[in-house]
């Protein structure tokens, strides 16, 4: 595997350890981690499949293939805290992650016990102490952190919380709305697609096709111009121009990191994962590559 280094520095071992600074990479189809820092690989490559560490935490899946393999999850130094049982699971997210287990969706705890039953066809993060869910027909709602639905399983579409609000969509050919969950209240929009709301701003796809980004109350900031856009993190966005390439955007719709990529992730403690021909690559908020490794 060709590993290209931009960054060289030794640093304090306090520093070394922390899991902030432990981004994933793939050799041989196996996911590990390297220190971002000092280059070094800290998680020998052995993961069937790998997320990035959250709070000291990351899941881990081992076996022979993906579909097959069992997923757990690992501490910083790559030791299981809760040994791979799950046929899915996602990343920590106050205090839960969700996991699947015999075809249902539920949630655990950091012991790995289940604080929500699985009962769910797909479930999302907690934000905000509410998660998107749903039970059947691919319809979602919210639920709270009791596994109740707050917000009943009827819509096609809906984002994850932002300020007290999501975005809905009651059916595929319908126009979306904005809807303050406390106050029942909702905005209409024109808009034919939206993601979700994240440093005040939201995505949004106009009816010529075109994404740019709206306040919470349904009006243009960033205005429509992108043929595709991703919500704002740590203060950047990526968005791709005129179907070539992504780059990123802050919050004034001026560019920040020119497009050049052919796939884009978003910022994550300082860094993004991004797809340029055969390498993937993390960059930092100026785009200066930090780490990169082949496909």
């Amino acid at each position: 595997m060709k590993r290209v280094f931009f960054l060289c520095f030794l640093i304090g071992l306090s520093i070394y350890s922390s899991s902030q600074n432990l981004i994933r990479f793939i050799e041989n189809n196996k996911f590990g981690y390297v220190h971002k820092i000092t280059g070094r690989t800290t998680i020998t490559p052995q993961f069937t499949y790998a997320s990035q560490f959250n709070d000291g935490i990351a899941v881990a899946a081992v076996g022979n293939h993906l579909l097959s393999s069992k997923y757990g999850f690992i501490n910083e130094k790559g030791k299981w805290l809760i040994i791979p049982q799950f046929n899915a699971a996602g990343n920590f997210s106050a205090g839960k992650a969700r996991v699947q287990q015999s075809g249902k969706w539920g949630y655990i705890d950091k012991k790995g016990s289940f604080v929500i039953q699985p009962q769910f066809a797909l479930c999302y993060d907690f934000k905000e102490g509410l998660a998107v869910a749903s039970v059947k027909n691919n319809l979602w709602g919210l639920i709270d952190s009791s596994g109740k639905f707050i917000l009943q399983p009827e819509y096609y579409s809906i984002t994850d919380v932002f300020a007290g609000l999501t975005c809905t969509q009651k059916n595929m050919t319908d126009k979306w709305e904005i809807l303050n969950i406390k106050k029942k209240t909702s905005i209409k929009t024109s808009f034919t697609r939206m993601y979700a709301f994240a440093d005040s701003l939201a995505p949004a796809r106009d009816t010529s096709n075109k994404w740019g980004f709206v306040n919470t109350s349904g009006a243009w900031v960033i205005q429509p111009g992108f043929t595709n856009a991703s919500s704002f993190s740590e203060g950047l966005a990526a968005v791709e121009k005129d179907y070539g390439y992504w780059g990123f955007i802050n919050k004034k719709g001026e560019w920040v990191i020119a497009p050049q990529f052919d796939r884009s992730g978003s910022f994550h403690k300082g860094l993004a994962l991004m797809e340029k021909g055969a390498d993937i690559v993390y960059v930092d908020k100026e785009g200066v590559p930090v780490f990169s490794f082949k496909r």
